[in-house]
């Protein structure tokens, strides 16, 4: 154990938290978040007025560069015979799993950590204070605020810096020595305003309050379940426990939400799959979709009594459809325009489709056919099958908002930590499933729009 009286202040301020702190610094092979590992952890678990520390050699499985060696004092020699971080996982989670996590730049930190866990096939995420952050609100009057700096301006004694628990130490004397310096009320203050992702309200159930700490900070599908077992929501995230702690710490608080009793979590390998498992949850536990935040369009073609395709605009709701969308449309007007630009582009009947103006009398003739454009026979037997036959075929080309020329396409996903990747294919913003059906979610057009600026988006037709 820790000598507890090294830090009053922050014993007493952090106890006002409710859950445990954990104040971290890692030592890695590098500062890239995906290709570099951790090469030592150091960890001081404040809880109930105690202090306890911990720390641990970690072996990267990928060589130490001499510059990282040089400026850490851990080479390769050094971790040759440590535990891989897979087999320290079981033991570090519980030190920092429904904690709040204190680091010096907590998101270099936080995300190695999750990329470890999830490696090692763990979900992790936690509340974390970044102390860069902590210290320009503290003292906007300085500059530089890198660890370095903090030691030097607070006269803090630190050896064998960029090592994990000499930085830990000093971390945790420039914490006491802020306590002191700008007074608990504030302190907590900036700090609870500065918490990312936040910390959960108190109000929550404890079970739930577990399960919701036990989520990782990635892509999935939640199940929102009440006190007798039953599903009140289905929610896809691409950060599931930061924007669920986001919402549970915001003024309009879903029903669904404030009633729930315990949730089950779905990990997805990106928000495409995420939406794609909710679509299946949604059936699964029977449960209605929201309602669309926007009113989108998008066209069907629906034969009439005598067999002739004609086209619906029709609005673009949530939920699973047993037909495959045509175009996807801001609004209506627009529909109408695209659908005539369609129609005289590929020579089809405006009259037969059911497109033409409103102004157009219904005795009079087709316009078309008026200007000499068309001689009748789209209106005959032979006429009316070969024009349903071209809409068949011609349908999926209508234009899709923000796809450009691109009608169908490919999405593939791939977790960058496992390797695991996944291939969807969308049509007019919305989403193919197994059984042939199509789903669409208002969040989707969105992400669809982001995959695109990614590249990640593949042009079927």
């Amino acid at each position: 154990m820790a000598h507890a009286l090294r830090w009053p202040r922050s014993a007493a301020a952090f106890s006002r938290l409710g859950v445990p702190v954990a104040v971290v610094d890692l030592e890695t092979t590098g500062g890239n978040l995906y290709q570099d590992r951790i090469t030592e952890v150091a960890v001081l678990r404040f809880e109930n007025g105690r202090v306890e520390r911990y720390e641990w050699l970690v072996n990267p499985h990928q060589p130490i560069s001499a510059f990282i060696a040089k400026l850490t004092g851990i080479d390769d020699e050094l971790v040759r015979d440590a535990p891989f971080f897979g087999q320290i996982a079981a033991e570090l989670l519980p030190l920092l799993c429904g904690t709040v996590l204190i680091a010096h730049n907590s998101r270099f930190d936080y995300t190695f950590l999750r990329h470890e866990f999830r490696r090692s096939g763990i979900n992790f995420a936690a509340p974390a204070l970044c102390t860069v952050q902590l210290s320009r609100r503290l003292y906007p009057q300085f500059h530089k605020h890198n660890l370095d700096s903090i030691i030097e301006r607070m006269g803090i004694s630190a050896d064998n810096r960029h090592r994990a628990m000499a930085d830990v130490l000093a971390l945790a004397d420039f914490l006491e020595q802020s306590l002191q310096e700008k007074g608990e009320e504030a302190w907590l203050g900036h700090g609870r305003a500065l918490l990312n992702p936040k910390m959960l309200p108190t109000w929550l159930p404890e079970t739930l309050a577990q399960q919701l700490y036990a989520l990782p900070d990635g892509a999935g599908v939640a199940v929102w379940l009440d006190k007798s077992g039953q599903a009140q929501a289905v929610q896809s995230y691409e950060r599931a426990y930061f924007e669920i702690a986001a919402m549970l710490n915001g003024k309009n608080i879903p029903p669904f939400a404030q009633s729930a009793a315990s949730v089950r979590f779905m990990s997805a390998v990106g928000p495409v799959h995420a939406l794609w498992l909710k679509a299946q949850a949604m059936r699964q536990y029977h449960l209605r979709p929201s309602e669309t935040m926007r009113t989108f369009s998008t066209v069907q073609f629906l034969p009439d009594e005598h067999g002739v395709l004609q086209a619906r605009i029709v609005p673009m709701s949530n939920g699973v459809h047993a037909n495959r969308p045509y175009g996807f449309f801001l609004h209506k007007k627009a529909a109408k325009r695209a659908l005539a630009a369609w129609a005289q582009e590929h020579g089809l009947c405006p009259d037969s489709l059911n497109i033409l103006p409103l102004t157009n009398a219904k005795n009079e003739p087709c316009p078309v056919q008026a200007v000499g454009q068309c001689d009748g026979r789209c209106q005959s037997e032979e006429g009316i099958r070969q024009q349903n036959s071209r809409i068949s075929t011609l349908a999926p080309l209508l234009p899709v908002a923000d796809w450009g020329r691109a009608h169908e396409i490919d999405i593939t996903e791939t977790d960058e930590l496992s390797g695991q990747a996944l291939t969807f294919r969308c049509a007019a913003n919305a989403l193919a499933l197994p059984d042939g059906c199509w789903y669409f979610d208002d969040s989707l057009p969105a992400v669809i729009k982001s995959v695109f600026k990614q590249g990640k988006a593949t042009v079927v037709s």
